[in-house]
């Protein structure tokens, strides 16, 4: 857990957003290491994850990054953290078109300025993919019961999912191959006997009853 997503996880109030709902991403790095990635050569990049919460910093302050994947349809929303407080830059559309991504309908008032910004940190998001990246998911702590009764904020635990562009392996960690306790698969592509190549949506598989299991992934690219 990085301490920029765990200060940024406190905002989710004021956004009104339910933190434990995404994938969360710090992308300081991937800016560094992947500065300047066309846009036009990595938003169609098949998202690992249908919600995720991309924090880094910018010039103006630290960000998050709403992204939520529908179908063929991508939503990106953003909010700016510094002294002057908590701004939200508005929300974009993008999909693809005649191969590719192309910037849609503009969800409240956002600026073809932030549009750019927000595009360009999604990319170099995307083309970070092809290394070691780590995902994190809050869990709500069980005091949050008490403290809510207080006006206390929520604590969270968190669990952290590790992705590397390797071969596929996974650890059930004390369940069986035919009745797995239940856990996430992170969206992947599947080799078909057909020989063609499919991509495959992040879901939930596995038995609730047997509880569930937050597990690092080596994923083939």
């Amino acid at each position: 857990m990085t301490p920029l997503i765990k200060e940024m996880v406190k905002l989710t109030v004021s956004a009104d957003l339910d933190p434990t709902q995404m994938n969360w991403f710090d992308v300081t790095g991937a800016i560094k290491t992947h500065f300047g990635a066309t846009p036009k050569k990595y938003l169609l990049h098949p998202a690992p994850y249908q919600k995720m919460m991309l924090c880094g910093n910018a010039g103006e302050g630290d960000f998050m990054l709403s992204v939520t994947v529908r179908d063929k349809t991508t939503i990106v929303g953003g909010w700016i953290s510094n002294k002057s407080g908590l701004r939200k830059l508005g929300a974009f559309l993008f999909a693809e078109h005649n191969g590719e991504p192309q910037a849609g309908e503009f969800l409240g008032e956002v600026t073809q300025e932030d549009v750019n910004m927000m595009c360009g940190i999604v990319a170099m998001f995307y083309a970070s993919l092809d290394t070691k990246v780590e995902s994190y998911i809050p869990v709500p702590h069980k005091a949050n019961i008490s403290r809510a009764k207080h006006g206390l904020k929520p604590l969270y635990e968190w669990r952290t999912i590790i992705v590397e562009p390797t071969r596929l392996k996974n650890e059930y960690q004390g369940g069986t191959h035919a009745s797995p306790r239940r856990h996430q698969a992170r969206g992947h592509w599947r080799n078909c006997k057909s020989g063609k190549r499919i991509w495959v949506r992040e879901c939930w598989r596995g038995n609730a009853s047997k509880g569930t299991v937050f597990k690092d992934y080596l994923i083939t690219g």
